[in-house]
């Protein structure tokens, strides 16, 4: 059975955690309670981990911390691994910035990485259009940039396809 080493990043609130839990069910996660409540009351400190067998293959997906003051686990995580996906909250403008932050690092420092983009929380009714996206993110046209609902899981298991399909 092939193995494969995903992660899975993106800025704080993007849907890290909550993709990983719908594709893996149980999972390992590192979220602390945030001293001041914004959208949430938790966030990643360290990592999220979790393995699931699709297709007859394993794949074992690491999320990342979205908050860039635990940017140094990102290298870390990385390390070995076969591909990529980035998480972007489709619905807010805002986090784009912190999104192409993300995004930047990753190119960078692991070119040649298959990856794919998740415009996630899709089924709002204000998403961001593909064309801002991929020209806020810097995002090459051979990218694909997925509508995606974190919670669904015939949507996460499509998403995952689709790179696991770009790695082979």
């Amino acid at each position: 059975m092939k193995t494969y080493k995903i992660v899975v990043t993106g800025p704080f609130n993007a849907g890290k955690t909550t993709l990983i839990k719908t594709l893996c069910g149980k999972i390992l996660e590192s979220d602390r309670r945030l001293l001041v409540e914004t959208v949430k009351q938790t966030t990643t400190v360290a990592l999220d981990f979790g393995i699931l067998e699709i297709d007859g293959q394993r794949v074992r997906i690491f999320g990342t911390p979205g908050q860039r003051r635990f940017f140094f686990m990102w290298r870390v995580l990385a390390k070995g691994m076969d591909g990529y996906i980035l998480m972007v909250d489709s619905q807010d403008p805002r986090s784009l910035l912190d999104a192409a932050f993300v995004y930047d690092y990753f190119r960078r420092n692991f070119p040649g990485v298959p990856h794919v983009i998740a415009a996630n929380k899709a089924d709002g009714g204000n998403m961001i259009p593909e064309k801002v996206m991929r020209y806020s993110l810097k995002a090459p046209p051979e990218i694909p940039i997925i509508p995606t609902i974190a919670l669904n899981r015939e949507s996460a298991v499509n998403l995952l396809k689709t790179l696991l399909e770009m790695i082979e």
